[in-house]
């Protein structure tokens, strides 16, 4: 990749920024936040997997591009853990491959 491969370095106000979001809005606790992109320009970008209290799991996009909110965008509910795993890879390799 050109820019980084690493996905997982992300800023402690903004993992605690969408960790809080997830928590109200979803009623979920993340396992997950990750870059969505490893362009600098989308550093606003992440990808996060939540776990219910039934034991399912959610996927989806957090867009932290205005200061102090945190919009959570294409949500797949229900999953499976290896279902969100898929759906954060393909998102990752699918928005990549354009860089």
């Amino acid at each position: 990749m050109k820019f980084t491969t690493d996905f997982t370095t992300i800023n402690e106000d903004i993992r605690k920024a969408i960790t809080e979001e997830i928590k109200e809005s979803l009623n979920a606790t993340p396992i997950l936040i990750c870059k969505y992109s490893n362009h600098p320009d989308d550093d606003y970008l992440y990808l996060y997997i939540a776990r219910k209290g039934n034991g399912t799991y959610i996927t989806g996009l957090a867009n932290t591009s205005r200061n102090g909110c945190v919009g959570l965008y294409e949500n797949h509910y229900h999953c499976t853990f290896e279902y969100a795993m898929q759906v954060v890879t393909d998102k990752i390799h699918d928005f990549n491959k354009e860089a």
